[in-house]
């Protein structure tokens, strides 16, 4: 596919080299030939030809080298291919048609698609294809606060973070803010069990108690308490708010499909009433 991609710019930079044959000045020196190609003092960028230095001489030869390597490279390629590999004309072709139908619908869907999807559209999907989003990888919730071993209340920190932690939302936050490494504190947000693992650097063979939730994990400079109430495996259903996001793209992507297809019928129907086109049976 490369070698295909490399002729095909191969067989246009051919094209362009060879107007510039038939259009070049004829006072322009000729620089190099290889074949029916010539390179020209006028096909050599501006800035390489000004500078009468040592660095603008070898960036010269360079650019002459590279041209006449190329088209080396695209003689022995049109040698070596047959006609029907040698020839772009219908890939070219398709291409250039399905850059134009992409462009269009784009800018349909930019002109037309409403975006705002409500919470009852998300869990109403949600509730109706739960079973096909399963969790990649483990989650929990939980919070948890990394300090260094020298920070000040490390007592009342294990006792906020134990406790009923409605009461000391506002004590933690003031301890965070000042003295923690890292800390999460949303009781009601699924997180991967895995970042927790990588922020307080633990190895595998330390368990989490996850059902039920005091941990506390010390080495010779940090300490890290983690209080988990739930968690689910890799393999479960995911819950909503973990694939919140992903239900609207879903939901979104579907309403592109059915609009870009909606507007394929509109056009039918009105070249059809307009006799714009025949079908010859």
């Amino acid at each position: 596919m490369r070698i295909v991609q490399f002729v095909a710019v191969a067989v246009v930079s051919f094209s362009l080299n060879a107007c510039s044959f038939f259009y070049a000045n004829e006072d322009s020196l000729k620089v190099a030939e290889v074949g029916n190609s010539q390179l020209f003092e006028t096909d050599i960028p501006e800035f390489l030809t000004q500078e009468n230095s040592i660095d603008s001489i070898t960036q010269r030869k360079l650019f002459v080298d590279n041209w006449v390597k190329e088209k080396l490279l695209l003689k022995k390629a049109l040698e070596n291919l047959t006609e029907n590999q040698a020839s772009f004309e219908k890939q070219l072709e398709n291409y250039r048609n399905s850059l134009l139908i992409y462009t269009f619908e784009n800018q349909i869907i930019n002109q037309k698609l409403d975006t705002l999807v409500s919470n009852f559209e998300l869990k109403k999907y949600y509730r109706e294809n739960s079973v096909n989003f399963k969790l990649r990888k483990d989650i929990v919730k939980a919070v948890f606060v990394a300090t260094l071993n020298n920070a000040p209340d490390k007592d009342s920190l294990e006792f906020w973070m134990f406790g009923d932690l409605k009461y000391f939302e506002e004590d933690l936050i003031e301890f965070c803010s000042q003295f923690s490494i890292a800390c999460h504190l949303d009781t009601s947000e699924w997180i991967p069990l895995a970042k927790i693992k990588e922020i307080g650097k633990l190895s595998v063979d330390k368990k989490l108690n996850l059902a039920g939730g005091r941990n506390i994990f010390e080495d010779s400079l940090s300490t890290m308490y983690i209080n988990s109430f739930q968690t689910l495996e890799k393999g479960a259903i995911a819950p909503y708010s973990w694939v919140k996001n992903e239900l609207k793209s879903i939901l979104l992507n579907k309403r592109k499909i059915e609009l870009i297809a909606k507007v394929k019928e509109e056009i039918f129907e009105a070249a059809t009433l307009n006799k714009e086109y025949e079908v010859y049976e």
